[in-house]
């Protein structure tokens, strides 16, 4: 069985390559596993909750519902040449979905699977929004100013794979032999069974060297069939605004994931024609862009006109439609050119039917002017709604914060009032409690006073009675002590006694007053 090298990923999507774990291999609970999957399932992305893309190393072309690429074929052309071109549209199938796998089984994802775990979904889930909604936020806000694009030609990106048809009986070494000349090989998809194979090299030029000089030869009998491979990982964004550049349009979807190439199509004169092509590195960022563009309204600029994605599916026309390809042993081959490029004559059975011909053309083109011509009306007509209803939107906001700016008027002028109201009742409540300390400290000093005078009477009276009774003169100081009056006598131990006490009452005295 053929087997596609590993690739490293490399990717900064919204799913990473850690999201998606699955259980611990000594943890064996009892799995039930029903439906197709099976196989070992791709490697997520750390802001996905489910697996990103996978590449099966086991033999048969990889199964997934990825839009076919488109390719001309006439329905004349044969089996043979539908079943190679059913063949390289699925070939690109190998970028699955998460938990898709191979005919082994086992494969994370793969089925309706029991048992396990129930809630980690929904945690994965949780975390993965949260991540998305956080470099969404990181992007909002005022786009006047953008980096330019990075010019600079990078290796191995989506349009540098190639579809090789008709190989018989080749090895995996043989068909990396075969492009080595042309440049690095990065990947390499071989089906021995159906005979084709898919290759990436390294840059796009040498990709179409070696498609150019290999395509049409003849190897063990059979004509080689090249072309490039569809991209699976393309989106097709309109209704884009004039003013949505290649670099604004890449910096809106860079949170899906990596981008590989971003352009805004344009017309002659170089105006926008409300369409971009969008080639992300991984599939599983353009399932998840398609996803949440199609699920809710993603603007990019101040105007409401979302843009609407859709898959894009890539055709191959560089080549057009070789004569070789054609199947020239089939009968209606044959009829159709058994007659050569003329004009029909005139009043003819060729000129009528032809003339019926071009009048049907000219109805479509009419109609499909008309058609036009309607929808720009329709267009002006929304763009003028819009404005509209943007200007009351806008007017019953400002008069919603009128309305809140006079309720906050009022509430702070209550609360003014009512810190008045409080300031002057502290104030009447103060004065009150003032009041009443004063008139407790006059109080207070009067009984002081009267307690002063009523203890100066008693020593008064005191003094007298020890100076000898009421018939001598009172004593209108201190007494003099013994030692400056000079005598030694019992007169004057009774005034050394007097003057101790005098001097113990002055400072009663001053001890009380202080």
């Amino acid at each position: 069985m053929a087997q596609i090298k590993d690739e490293k990923i490399s990717d900064t999507s919204l799913n990473g390559p850690n999201a998606h774990h699955g259980p611990s291999p000594n943890h064996k609970p009892k799995e039930e596993f029903h439906g197709g999957g099976g196989g070992r399932g791709g490697r997520g992305n750390r802001f996905q909750p489910y697996g990103g893309p996978n590449r099966d190393r086991k033999g048969g072309p990889p199964r997934d519902n990825m839009p076919r690429g488109e390719f001309r074929n006439d329905n004349n052309h044969g089996d043979n040449h539908q079943g190679d071109n059913d063949i390289m549209n699925r070939g690109n199938r190998n970028h699955s979905e998460s938990g898709r796998g191979g005919r082994r089984g086992g494969g994370v994802g793969g089925g309706v699977f029991r048992g396990g775990p129930p809630n980690r979904g929904d945690d994965r889930l949780t975390r993965a929004d949260a991540l998305w909604n956080e470099r969404l936020m990181q992007i909002m806000g005022p786009t006047h100013e953008l980096p330019q694009t990075d010019t600079t030609e990078r290796k191995f990106l989506s349009q540098c794979r190639l579809y090789i048809g008709n190989l018989v009986d080749c090895t995996e070494e043989e068909l990396i032999e075969m492009f080595k000349p042309y440049g690095e090989v990065s990947e390499n998809f071989l089906n021995k069974e159906k005979m084709f194979a898919f290759i990436r090299l390294d840059y796009r030029t040498n990709a179409e060297k070696a498609k150019r000089e290999l395509d049409g030869q003849t190897r063990k009998g059979r004509m080689l069939k090249i072309r490039f491979a569809p991209i699976a990982a393309a989106i097709k964004v309109k209704n884009l605004t004039p003013f949505v550049s290649n670099e604004l349009l890449e910096y809106a979807f860079s949170i899906f994931g990596d981008i590989e190439r971003c352009q805004v199509m344009v017309d002659e004169r170089g105006n926008s024609t409300g369409e971009g092509i969008i080639e992300f590195s991984r599939k599983n960022a353009a399932s998840n862009a398609l996803k949440r563009c199609s699920e809710g309204c993603f603007f990019l600029t101040s105007s409401l006109r979302p843009c609407v994605v859709e898959t894009y599916e890539f055709v191959d026309s560089s080549d057009g439609l070789p004569d070789k390809l054609l199947p020239k042993k089939t009968m209606d081959f044959q009829k159709q050119r058994d007659v050569g490029p003329r004009f029909a004559n005139p009043n003819s059975f060729e000129h009528e039917f032809g003339t019926r011909w071009k009048q049907l053309a000219e109805l479509y083109k009419s109609k499909e002017d008309a058609l036009k011509r309607e929808m720009k009306l329709e267009e002006e007509k929304l763009e003028a709604q819009m404005e509209y209803a943007r200007y009351e939107h806008e007017t019953e906001m400002l008069r919603e914060q009128l309305r809140q700016r006079e309720m906050d008027r009022e509430r702070q002028k209550m609360e003014w009032e009512m810190k008045e109201r409080q300031a002057e009742d502290q104030r009447l409540r103060e004065g009150d409690i003032f009041r009443r300390q004063s008139e407790d400290l006059s109080m207070r000093m009067h009984h002081q006073d009267e307690e002063m005078r009523r203890r100066q009477q008693d020593n008064s009276s005191f003094m007298q009675d020890h100076r000898g009774g009421p018939g001598k003169p009172q004593f209108d100081g201190p007494p003099i002590p013994v030692e400056a009056q000079g005598g030694m006598g019992g007169e004057s131990q009774v005034a050394n006694q007097s003057y101790k006490i005098y001097t113990v009452c002055q400072i009663y005295y001053f001890l009380l007053i202080c």
